[in-house]
């Protein structure tokens, strides 16, 4: 009788610890950011460096540059090419007029988890 009592108290036991631990590994998880707002943050980092390319490639008088946060993907121009990401832009003149917009593509070291630009265009 104690003999099942036993079994009975280290199943449950380790039917707790297992729960225990799946519970805390789901959590971990969660807390990490996901593929895209690692590449959002990059990116968000690097705003400076991509307004500065637009404002230096446009012809027109570039005042200000909004980036499509939301836009932001991985993309692959052609057959053999390297991964880089793509985001929507639209740029305004000095009275806040929309002159454009368009997709750049910034080319990383590294599309799943970026750290450096190697090319914007």
């Amino acid at each position: 009788m104690k003999n099942k009592k036993r079994i009975k108290f280290g199943i449950l036991i380790a039917t707790i610890i297992a729960i225990a631990i799946i519970g805390t590994i789901g959590v971990k998880k969660m807390n990490e950011p996901t593929e895209k707002e690692r590449q959002i943050a990059f990116l968000e980092k690097h705003e400076e460096e991509m307004t500065e390319y637009i404002k230096q490639s446009e012809l027109d008088k570039v005042a200000s540059v909004e980036y499509l946060w939301n836009t932001v993907k991985s993309d692959k121009g052609m057959a053999f090419t390297k991964e880089f990401l793509t985001i929507k832009t639209n740029i305004y003149d000095g009275r806040n007029i929309k002159i454009n917009g368009f997709w750049i593509n910034i080319f990383v070291d590294n599309v799943r988890d970026p750290k450096k630009i190697s090319n914007i265009n």
